[in-house]
């Protein structure tokens, strides 16, 4: 066991950190915490099977894949997450962001195409998009390319969509 001793200097500059640190007044919990313990339903819980259904990759792409839309139902969310699973020969077609966005491959191989630059991903690669950016995804190899997908919620009457879908509303 390795013991580090520390000058006296800092033995009493550590100390009365720690006890101003201690001594300072907490402000009191904010309104919306305070709430929050009080309501139900800040939380939810999905699992794959509840919410996994087959359909073609969004933003016009090809092949198979399985969409899972875990939370698309919570109201007022600030946060979209979703899992896609791109089954062999499948691609998310190219796009333009209206938002930032993430993913993260969770296993299998794709070639991630954002503007003009390909790379391949694989799993553990998070890949940031900034809003503006053209993005396609396809799978490679045998084994589907998982993913999951985080963005913020998109204001649907603003840019035309249908809800919950991805794609153009008919009135655009």
């Amino acid at each position: 066991m390795v013991t580090t001793t520390f000058p006296a200097a800092v033995r009493t500059l550590l100390g009365l950190t720690l006890l101003m640190s201690a001594c300072t007044p907490q402000p009191p919990p904010s309104a919306a915490a305070e709430a929050s313990r009080h309501v139900r339903n800040r939380f939810w819980v999905r699992e794959d099977g509840v919410v996994a259904r087959a359909e073609t990759p969004p933003h016009a792409g090809i092949g198979q894949s399985t969409a899972y839309r875990y939370f698309d139902d919570v109201p007022d969310a600030h946060l979209v997450f979703r899992k896609r699973a791109l089954h062999p020969g499948a691609a998310i077609g190219m796009h333009v962001l209206t938002h930032d966005e993430v993913y993260y491959v969770l296993s299998g191989r794709g070639e991630l195409i954002v503007d003009d630059t390909a790379v391949e991903v694989g799993p553990g690669t998070a890949a940031f998009m900034h809003a503006g950016a053209d993005v396609g995804l396809r799978q490679l190899g045998e084994a589907d390319l998982v993913i999951i997908v985080a963005y913020p919620p998109v204001d649907v009457s603003a840019v035309g969509l249908e809800e919950n879908s991805g794609v153009p509303s008919s009135g655009s």
